[in-house]
């Protein structure tokens, strides 16, 4: 992913109108950003109810095309919050698969945390994955990484 591509999306977030926005804990949300890790790329998450979400990234590795989803498990619920934003730990579990000179295929277990901001329909997350590698040869890895998802709705901005 190049610095213009980078620049525009982070245009796009600031000039989308408050308007078109809601609180990312509801099903239907679909958040859309930057991942930076292992893939370097784009990031989506779509919220199936206020625990279970799939998560997708795709991006490139040392230069091979880079895609993994997961379908998580959120504990929103803790008893101890920030003072400001909410906190949401995962897991989860996916596959990867990455276009090298043999096509990777691998199981991803993830587990990560999801920063809610207060007010704003931004969730910062970081997130770390073993990799079970199944395909072309039996191998493990790790993936991990960090990013920023703008979620998209049609309500009111976040509390």
């Amino acid at each position: 992913m190049n610095k213009t591509a980078l620049i525009l999306l982070g245009g796009l977030l600031v000039l989308l109108p408050a308007k078109v926005v809601r609180a990312q804990e509801k099903p239907g949300e679909l958040g859309i950003g930057v991942y930076m890790g292992i893939p370097f790329g784009f990031s989506a998450k779509y919220l199936l109810d206020r625990r279970i979400a799939v998560d997708t990234a795709l991006g490139v590795q040392g230069g091979d095309f880079d895609v993994h989803m997961d379908l998580l498990t959120h504990f929103r619920d803790l008893s101890r919050q920030p003072p400001v934003g909410k906190l949401a730990p995962y897991v989860g579990l996916g596959m990867k698969i990455r276009d090298e000179e043999d096509t990777l295929f691998g199981f991803r277990f993830v587990g990560g945390l999801a920063y809610l901001i207060k007010d704003t329909p931004l969730e910062v997350f970081a997130e770390i994955a073993p990799v079970l590698r199944v395909a072309p040869s039996a191998d493990s890895e790790f993936d991990g990484g960090a990013g920023l998802r703008y979620y998209f709705g049609s309500g009111s901005r976040r509390k």
